[in-house]
């Protein structure tokens, strides 16, 4: 289940989808892929081939909607007018499905501009990633990726001055208080532990979501620290507004990082890899390919999308093949193979284990198993909470799901 302040998540994101379902979304997307390559290099994009036709028609389209609603590729599917021709039956639907993405950008671009002007008005250096930057960076449109977050990157030294600044504009802490952004030994722990906070705030009957980071991405030690990634990003023009973000070759590893983190869950984030792929030259690519996330995120989108990969890829790694069409397959951002238990925690956490690049971010991983920010601080009444209290608290928290796992003898370990 999700938080009371959660955002509201579509059936389509919470339900498995089928095998077949999967394959099909898959094959379509690599066929749209191909005529985009096609077109830049002027070229004739290739029609759509008699297999995948009959792959398409023998699903059901509600299966078939729901597949590029899982993975949402309405937008990316409606950009190229011969899918419309392909899928006649659901051309009705990708497109009011592709005006309510459009509609959500057009929102995350005003709420990123916003943000760009509260921050450097503040003289607080920002960086946003992901959201509407990597539209404009993979696409050329703010629009053309749909929906998304808004994450604003900041210096770990900045996040109090940070948090502060959003709550003078309205925002609040999403789960109550918090003490990441405190100078003190609780503060920098909860840093150390962690890599953003989320806030939100109400406008107009629309809630607002912020994620605000101080390390960009949960795989530690890939990319640079955030001073470094500032210095060689570059600004993009939001409605005559320029927003900073990372330049295209620290976006590329971000996203493949990102895309490794969710077990390369969401097609359109290997579709957005693709894309920053070919902009990229051949020589940055070879010089990139040596960074084991990098790699195995190009392992996922290999086959997902292409017959073979490129020789200096190092060939297809299983495990990463199993583990993305698994991960395809579950519901949105799902964690684990259903609730939690002894297995799935312990998988989740060599997940995250083999995300590190170094000694001191595996440290990281294991004391936040043990001890999380949230255990620092009572959430509703802002009060800290001594050692005795959270160790009690999570040896309470461990006793009942334990409890309720024993309760459940048919449930999966």
């Amino acid at each position: 289940m999700f938080p009371p302040c959660s955002p509201v998540y579509p059936p389509a994101l919470v339900t498995p989808i089928a095998s077949e379902t999967l394959a099909a979304v898959r094959a379509l997307t690599a066929w749209v892929l191909q005529r985009e390559r096609a077109t830049e290099v002027g070229s004739v994009p290739p029609p759509a081939s008699e297999a995948l036709r009959e792959q398409l028609a023998a699903l059901p389209p509600a299966a078939l909607f729901q597949g590029i609603q899982r993975h949402r590729l309405h937008l990316f599917l409606q950009g190229d007018p011969a899918v419309g021709d392909l899928l006649p039956g659901l051309q009705a639907e990708l497109q009011r499905a592709a005006r309510r993405e459009v509609m959500a950008a057009l929102a995350l671009a005003s709420l990123t501009r916003e943000m760009a002007v509260l921050f450097a008005e503040a003289g607080i250096p920002l960086l946003v990633i992901k959201g509407i930057p990597l539209a404009l960076q993979t696409t050329g449109s703010i629009t053309a990726r749909g929906r998304g977050d808004c994450d604003l990157f900041v210096d770990p030294s900045q996040v109090g001055a940070a948090i502060a600044l959003l709550q003078s504009v309205g925002f609040g802490l999403s789960y109550g208080a918090s003490c990441v952004g405190d100078d003190s030994a609780r503060g920098r722990y909860s840093r150390f532990v962690s890599i953003e906070i989320s806030l939100h705030r109400d406008v107009h009957n629309h809630r607002q979501w912020i994620d605000l980071h101080w390390h960009a991405t949960w795989a530690r030690g890939v990319l640079p620290r955030f001073q470094e990634l500032w210095q060689r990003g570059e600004e993009l023009p939001i409605n005559r507004q320029l927003v900073r973000t990372l330049s295209r070759r620290d976006a590329l590893v971000h996203a493949c990082c990102h895309a490794a983190v969710d077990r390369y869950m969401a097609l359109r984030n290997l579709v957005d890899i693709d894309r920053f792929e070919r902009a990229l030259p051949p020589a940055q690519l070879v010089e990139l390919s040596r960074l084991r996330t990098v790699r195995k995120s190009w392992q996922a989108m290999d086959d997902a999308f292409k017959e073979k990969s490129a020789s200096w890829r190092f060939g297809r790694a299983n495990a990463v093949r199993l583990k993305a069409q698994r991960a395809q397959q579950q519901p949105w951002r799902s964690l684990g193979d259903g609730g939690w238990t002894v297995t799935n925690r312990l998988r989740y956490f060599a997940h995250m284990v083999n995300l590190s690049h170094h000694p001191l971010h595996v440290f990281s991983t294991l004391i936040r198993q043990l001890i999380t920010p949230v255990d620092l601080i009572d959430p509703q009444t802002g009060d800290m909470r001594s050692i005795r209290q959270v160790v009690l608290r999570r040896a309470g928290k461990l006793r009942r799901r334990l409890e309720a796992q024993a309760e459940s003898p048919d449930r999966p370990d």
